[in-house]
């Protein structure tokens, strides 16, 4: 499938689902992900605070904190015309703020995020079975999994996300693994 194509006929489909939908789905696969060996076996995480109808990652927050563990959301700028994306540390769900393009992000009090990441769960318009992202198109998280080392990286995605192929370019940085209400992908 085409990336074009695939970014618009997904967020369609997302979209699509309602809110009562989108919290039962969400809720599910964070259930997945909180019963994972890469969770269980994780101390710190990068995450993403859902934004236009993504996959709510709420629970994970709460019970990462509430394990003790680590976790960081991210700050995106374009500075001369680039993406740039930084981490985070919070520690609540006070310590958010809106920021680029209405996205919740750690409020100008929190601490940078300097340790390496057992886990980044990425949001996504469009994945597919061997675990190919495709993003809104701006490289933000390409660009930050390219210069970072991360343990696992993590797309969390609706079933109506999933294509059997999506065209991938060679500046693409593809997923570890992907997981839906239904299925877990694994490259």
């Amino acid at each position: 499938m085409d990336k074009s194509f695939a970014r618009s006929h997904m967020r369609n489909l997302r979209s699509a689902l309602t809110s009562d939908e989108r919290m039962a789905k969400s809720e599910e696969i964070c259930r997945k992900f909180l019963d994972s060996s890469e969770y269980k076996n994780a101390s710190a995480i990068l995450m993403y605070k859902a934004y236009n109808n993504e996959v709510d990652t709420d629970p994970v927050l709460d019970a990462a904190l509430s394990s003790g563990k680590t976790v960081a959301f991210p700050r995106s700028r374009i500075i001369d015309g680039e993406p740039e994306m930084s981490f985070y540390i919070v520690n609540g769900r006070d310590d958010f703020v809106i920021g680029y393009k209405g996205i919740c992000e750690p409020d100008e009090y929190c601490a940078e995020f300097s340790q390496k990441a057992d886990i980044c769960i990425t949001p996504g318009l469009a994945f597919d079975r061997a675990c190919h992202r495709v993003g809104y198109g701006k490289a933000f998280y390409d660009r930050f999994l390219r210069k970072t080392e991360v343990g696992t990286v993590i797309g969390f995605a609706y079933d109506c996300q999933i294509a059997d192929e999506i065209e991938a370019d060679d500046t693409d940085i593809s997923t570890d693994m992907v997981i839906t209400e239904t299925s877990v992908y694994r490259r």
